[in-house]
C-alpha cells in the first residue's frame, strides 16, 4: 500500500487479506469443477451416442433382414420379376455397405474400445458372414429360389449370431456406460470434496494470517495512540517514545507516516517547552547571574507575606548593594565587572540551603528573602542580622579574575516583616536602610527605622525638586580661589550650589549623586560651563583680572557624551570666552572606561587652548598607568591626603610621591583642602605649585570675593 493512500485502507487491510485470496481461490475451484464436469459430460455424451448408434444399427439390420425375407417370399410366389429383384438386391447391397461403415464406426468408439477389442472383432466377423449370405441369397433369388432359401437360412443363422453379439454388446455397453457415469460422478464428488477441504484449509490459514495481521496492525495503532496520549498529558519533559521511533524506522506505508507525524508532533512539543522555559527564564531570571529577578522575587515576597500573616512568623528582606562597584567597571571594564557579579551571585546562592531566596535587582544590587523566622521580633531580628553578617563576610573574601585579586564589600539594608506590610513598602524600607548603611560608611548592616524612612523620603523629594530647579533658576555658582606660594591669586574653581526655595542651601554632596543617577548632570554641567565662560569674559574686560583662569568640574557622564567637544565649542563661540583661560577638571572615572576616546577628546580641546586637570588624584585604581598618556596640565592632590598630612606618615609619603611625579612629568601640582599655615609650609617645601583651601578663602559668590583688585561679576 502506498504511503499516500487514505488511512481507511489500513483498517480494510485485514478484510482484504482474507476476501481477495478467498475470492481468487473460489474462482479457480469453480473453473476446475467446470472443466471436470465438461469433460465428464463429453464422455457420457460419447457413450450415449455409441449406445444410440448400436441400437440404430440393430434396428437397421433387422429392417434389412426383414426386407430380404420379404423378397425371397415374393420370389417363391413368383411375384418378383428379375428387374425388381435386381433393384432390391442393389438396395440391400447399398444398405449393407452403409451398415458396414456404421459397424466400423461403432467398433472405433471410446466406449467400444474401452470395453474390449475381441467383441468388436466378432461383431465385424458376424456382420461380414451375414452380409455375404444375404448378397448370395439376393443374387440367386430370381434363379433358384430353393438355393436362395438355403443362403437365407445361413444368413438367418449369422443374423441370429450377430443379434446375440449386438445384444450382448449393447448390454455390455449400457453397463459400461453406467459404470463410467458413476465413476465420473464419484470423481467429480471427490474432486469437489478435495477442493472444499483444501479451500477450507486455505481459508483457515488466511483467517489466521488476517488475525495476526490485524493484531500487528492493532499493536502499531496502539503504539501511535499511546504516543499521542503521552504527548497530550501535561509534562515538564517531552516523553522519548522509543516504540514510535522504532515504528518510524521499520514501518512502511501509512503507519510509518503516522509514526513520523507523531515524532514531528513530539519535536514541536519539545520546541514549545524549550520556548516556554526560555520565556519563563527571561521573565523570571536575571540573564547575567541566572538568579531570580525582581518579578520573581516580588512574587515570592508576596507569598512569604501571606505565610507570615497565616502562621504568625516573621521574615526579613535584605537589600544588598556592592560598595564602589562602579570603580571596578571603570578601571577594569565591564567584562571583569560581569564576572565579579557572577561570582558574587554564586557565593550568595550558597545561602539558599538555609531557606534564603536570593535574587538580583540589576547592576550591583541583590535581594535576599528569609522565611520562617521566629514569632518573637527580637529573635527574628537577631537571626536576620547573623545571616546578613555572614553574607558580608562571604562577599568580602578576595576574588581572583585573570590573575588579579579584587576586593569587594557590601552595604545591606534589612526590613523585617510579619505579613502586615505590602511588597512595595518593604522594598522601599529595605532600600532606605541600605542607603543609610552606605551613608554610615559602607560595608555595614542597617535595619530600617523611622529615621531611615524619613531620610529616604527626603531623598526622593530632593530627586523630584531637582528636576525643576534648573528651570526655576535655583542653582548658583560659587568660586574658590587658587594661589601660588606667594599668596598671589592664579584663578579659581567654579563650584555649583543649589538655593532651594524652602530648604535653603542644599549641599552638592546631596544633589550631585542624584543628578548623576537621573541624567540631569549633563544639562546641569552645560549650564555651569556657560556661566563660568561668562565670568571669564567679565574678567577679561579688566587688565587686573584678565590673567585669571577658571576651573570647571566635568562629570564622567557629561564627558562621555558623543558631542562633548562640539558643546564646548558652541559655548566658547556663544560667550566669546578665551579658551586659554578655561580649565576642565576630570576624574579618573571619566577616562578609564574608554581611554583612547577620552584622549582624543582632550587633544581636540587642547588644540583650542583649553587646559586639563586631573581631579582627586591618588584615590583611583589606575592613575599611574594612564598618567603618561593623558594630555594633562595639572594634577590635584585630593584633600583627604592633605587633611591628615602632618599626622600620618603614609599621607606624607603619598603627597610627596605625587608632587615628585608631577614635577618629573612637568605638570603643575595643585593641593586641595589646605586649611593651616603648617600644611601650606610643608607643601611649599615639598615643591607643590598651587594651593586651594579654607586657609585662603571659602567658596563664595563672585561679588563676595575680596581681591587685591576690582572684582567684576557676571550679571
Amino acid at each position: 500500500m502506498k504511503p499516500n493512500r487514505p488511512l481507511i485502507w489500513i483498517f480494510l487491510l485485514p478484510t482484504l487479506v482474507v476476501l481477495i485470496p478467498a475470492l481468487l481461490f473460489g474462482l479457480a475451484a469453480v473453473q476446475v469443477l467446470k472443466e471436470r464436469m465438461t469433460q465428464n459430460h463429453a464422455i457420457q455424451s460419447a457413450d450415449m451416442a455409441a449406445l444410440l448408434q448400436a441400437a440404430n444399427y440393430t434396428q437397421s439390420l433387422g429392417e434389412l433382414h426383414q426386407g430380404v425375407v420379404d423378397m425371397l417370399q415374393q420370389a417363391d410366389r413368383g411375384e418378383l420379376s428379375a428387374l425388381a429383384s435386381y433393384r432390391l438386391h442393389s438396395s440391400f447391397v447399398n444398405e449393407l455397405a452403409t451398415l458396414g461403415g456404421q459397424i466400423q464406426t461403432l467398433t472405433e468408439t471410446p466406449l467400444m474400445i474401452d470395453l474390449n477389442h475381441g467383441s468388436a472383432q466378432h461383431l465385424r466377423e458376424a456382420f461380414e458372414g451375414y452380409r455375404r449370405f444375404i448378397i448370395m441369397a439376393g443374387d440367386i433369388a430370381t434363379v433358384d429360389a430353393t438355393r436362395a432359401r438355403h443362403y437365407l437360412d445361413e444368413a438367418q443363422h449369422e443374423f441370429l449370431r450377430f443379434s446375440m453379439l449386438t445384444g450382448h454388446l449393447s448390454s455390455k455397453l449400457a453397463q459400461r456406460s453406467g459404470e463410467r457415469t458413476s465413476d465420473a460422478y464419484q470423481d467429480t464428488l471427490g474432486h469437489f470434496n478435495t477442493l472444499l477441504l483444501f479451500g477450507g484449509a486455505i481459508l483457515a490459514l488466511m483467517l489466521v494470517a488476517a488475525f495476526y495481521s490485524a493484531r500487528i496492525l492493532n499493536r502499531h495503532l496502539l503504539i501511535i495512540a499511546e504516543g499521542l496520549l503521552a504527548l497530550s498529558h501535561p509534562h515538564r519533559e517531552v516523553p522519548e517514545l522509543p516504540r514510535v521511533q522504532r515504528l518510524a524506522e521499520l514501518g512502511r506505508g501509512q503507519l510509518q507516516q503516522l509514526a513520523l507525524a507523531v515524532l514531528r508532533l513530539r519535536e514541536s512539543e519539545a520546541r514549545r517547552l524549550v520556548a516556554e522555559r526560555k520565556a519563563h527564564q527571561l521573565a523570571h531570571f536575571d540573564g547575567l547571574t541566572e538568579l531570580p529577578n525582581w518579578r520573581m522575587m516580588s512574587e515570592h515576597l508576596a507569598h512569604s507575606l501571606m505565610l507570615c500573616q497565616r502562621n504568625g512568623q516573621h521574615g526579613a528582606l535584605i537589600y544588598l548593594d556592592l560598595d564602589l562597584f562602579q570603580q571596578i567597571n571603570d578601571s577594569y571594564g565591564h567584562r571583569t565587572g560581569d564576572r565579579l557579579l557572577r561570582e558574587v551571585a554564586q557565593r550568595l546562592r550558597t545561602f539558599q540551603q538555609e531557606g534564603c531566596m536570593v535574587g538580583r535587582l540589576g547592576g550591583d544590587e541583590f535581594l535576599l528573602i528569609i522565611d520562617s523566622l521566629p514569632k518573637q521580633p527580637d529573635k527574628a531580628a537577631n537571626l536576620a542580622e547573623e545571616l546578613a553578617d555572614r553574607i558580608r563576610i562571604v562577599v568580602a573574601e578576595p576574588y581572583s579574575i585573570d590573575g588579579i585579586q579584587h576586593f569587594l564589600s557590601a552595604s545591606q539594608g534589612v526590613a523585617m516583616f510579619d505579613g502586615t506590610s505590602d511588597v512595595e513598602t518593604l522594598f522601599k524600607l529595605a532600600d532606605a536602610a541600605c542607603h543609610h548603611a552606605k551613608v554610615a560608611g559602607r560595608n555595614t548592616i542597617c535595619f530600617h527605622d523611622d529615621a531611615t524612612q524619613a531620610l529616604m523620603e527626603a531623598r526622593n523629594e530632593t530627586r523630584r525638586d531637582l528636576r525643576l530647579a534648573l528651570q526655576r533658576g535655583e542653582f548658583r555658582l560659587v568660586y574658590q580661589l587658587q594661589y601660588d606660594a606667594a599668596h598671589r591669586p592664579l584663578g579659581a574653581e567654579a563650584l555649583i550650589r543649589w538655593q532651594h526655595p524652602s530648604r535653603g542651601m542644599v549641599s552638592p554632596a546631596e544633589f550631585i549623586p542624584l543628578a548623576e543617577e537621573s541624567g540631569l548632570i549633563v544639562p546641569l554641567g552645560d549650564w555651569v560651563l556657560e556661566q563660568a565662560c561668562r565670568q571669564l569674559v567679565a574678567w577679561q574686560q579688566q587688565a587686573a583680572t584678565a590673567h585669571l583662569t577658571l576651573a570647571v568640574n566635568v562629570s564622567a557622564r557629561q564627558f562621555k557624551e558623543p558631542d562633548f567637544v562640539e558643546r564646548i565649542q558652541r559655548v566658547l563661540t556663544a560667550t566669546g570666552a578665551n579658551p586659554h583661560r578655561l580649565k576642565l577638571e576630570l576624574t579618573e572615572s571619566s577616562l578609564l572606561d574608554d581611554v583612547e576616546a577620552g584622549i582624543d577628546k582632550m587633544r581636540r580641546l587642547k588644540r583650542l587652548g583649553i587646559r586639563f586637570a586631573l581631579d582627586d588624584f591618588g584615590t583611583g585604581y589606575s592613575s599611574l598607568q594612564y598618567l603618561k598618556q593623558l594630555p594633562l596640565d595639572q594634577i590635584k592632590i585630593d584633600q583627604s591626603f592633605v587633611n591628615d598630612l602632618l599626622l600620618s606618615g603614609d599621607d606624607m609619603a603619598i603627597v610627596r610621591t605625587i608632587i615628585a611625579m608631577g614635577v618629573s612629568l612637568q605638570l603643575e601640582v595643585v593641593a586641595e583642602g589646605v586649611e593651616t599655615a603648617h600644611q601650606l609650609g610643608w607643601l611649599v617645601e615639598a615643591g607643590c605649585h598651587v594651593f586651594q583651601g579654607y586657609y585662603f578663602c571659602k567658596p563664595l559668590p563672585i561679588d563676595q570675593i575680596e581681591l587685591p583688585f576690582t572684582s567684576i561679576s557676571v550679571s
